[in-house]
C-alpha cells in the first residue's frame, strides 16, 4: 500500500495545510526530492492556481515527473487536463458531468483519478482510481468491487478494517 504525501502549490511555492492554515514549506521540487529520498513514490498536489484554471505551475510538474509520480488536483478544464496528462501527471477531478466528458475524450485513462465526496452515488466511470473523502469500510468495498483502485485520507484509516482493499493512504 502506498503512503502518499500531500503538498499544496500556489505561485510556484509549496505549502502544507495545518488544520486549515496554509504553512509555507519551500520550493516544490526541493520538497519532492526530499520526500523521494525518504521513500515517497507518489505525491498528491492540490494546485491552488490550477483549481482556478491558471496553468502557473506546469513547469514544476514537468520537472517533478522525471523523478517521482505526482497526482494534481485541478479545475475540470480540458486544456489543463490534457497538458497535465502530456506531462505524465495523474489528474484528480471530482466526477461531475463536465469532468466525465473530459475523461471520455482522453486516451490515458489510467492517469485519471476521481475525488469522491461523501454524497456521490455514481461509479466514477471513466476514472481508473478514486480518492474517497470521509471513507468508511462500505465505500471502500463498493469502489473496490467496481474495479477502482481506492485511496483514502489518513484521518479515515482507523475506520477501514480491510486494508488489503486500499491502494494508498494520503497523509500531510
Amino acid at each position: 500500500m502506498l503512503r502518499i504525501r500531500t503538498m499544496h502549490v500556489k505561485d510556484k511555492q509549496a505549502f502544507s495545510d495545518a488544520g486549515g492554515t496554509m504553512r509555507f514549506i519551500g520550493k516544490p521540487i526541493d520538497i519532492a526530492r526530499r520526500w523521494k529520498d525518504e521513500g515517497c513514490r507518489l505525491i498528491h498536489i492540490v494546485d491552488m492556481d490550477a483549481m482556478k484554471g491558471t496553468p502557473t505551475n506546469l513547469d514544476i510538474y514537468d520537472n517533478l515527473t522525471f523523478f517521482v509520480n505526482v497526482e494534481v488536483e485541478c479545475a475540470p478544464q480540458a486544456q489543463m487536463v490534457a497538458k497535465l496528462l502530456s506531462l505524465k501527471c495523474r489528474v484528480v477531478l471530482a466526477p461531475t458531468a463536465e469532468s466525465r466528458l473530459i475523461a471520455s475524450s482522453m486516451e490515458e485513462k489510467k492517469l485519471l483519478v476521481a475525488i469522491i465526496r461523501k454524497s456521490y452515488k455514481g461509479d466514477a466511470e471513466g476514472f481508473h482510481d478514486v480518492i474517497l473523502e470521509d471513507a468508511d469500510q462500505r465505500s471502500v468495498a463498493r469502489f473496490h468491487a467496481l474495479g477502482r483502485r481506492v485511496i483514502i485520507y489518513q484521518k479515515d484509516e482507523a475506520r477501514i478494517k480491510s486494508k488489503k482493499l486500499l491502494f494508498g493512504i494520503i497523509s500531510s
